[in-house]
């Protein structure tokens, strides 16, 4: 959760600051001095009035979204239609993106560094070996809705 471009999840539940937004807890004093060592401004957490960072030249805006790497995204892409198609499993088009978003996001949680190109790459093996694990275990359970064509 981002308040203002601050990470507020690192130290707190998303209900509980959650909450105090609505107004239905109040922060204790501890929390009232993570918020202040994360740059806010006491004075306007407690009355809304004032700018929302102490000093806002240190207000951070967080780390920049990464964007999808093309060549990787593509590599996936096939990979997943290879597969299906291996398996005989015909997926219609909105399923094959979903396939393909899935599978592309679990190669970046499984990468050490999600931004380097060359070990996305490499775990492209790993990536297809996960996917035909998941096919033929869905194919082998009655009632998942996987067939063989």
């Amino acid at each position: 959760m981002r308040s203002g471009g601050v990470l507020i999840s690192d130290w707190a539940e998303q209900s509980t600051v959650a909450n105090y937004e609505r107004g239905e807890a109040e922060p204790s004093a501890s929390a009232l001095s993570a918020y202040s060592q994360l740059g806010i401004s006491l004075n306007w957490l407690l009355t809304g009035e004032g700018e929302m960072f102490a000093d806002p030249s240190k207000a951070t805006a967080g780390p920049k979204p990464r964007g999808i790497d093309p060549a990787v995204f593509r590599q996936v892409g096939r990979l997943v239609m290879r597969v299906h198609k291996e398996e005989w499993i015909k997926l219609p088009t909105d399923a094959v993106l979903d396939e393909q978003a899935d599978a592309y996001n679990a190669l970046l949680a499984r990468a050490e560094d999600p931004s380097d190109t060359d070990e996305l790459m490499a775990l492209l093996a790993w990536l297809e070996a996960r996917l035909k694990k998941r096919l033929r275990a869905a194919a082998e359970e009655p009632g998942t809705g996987k067939r063989q064509a």
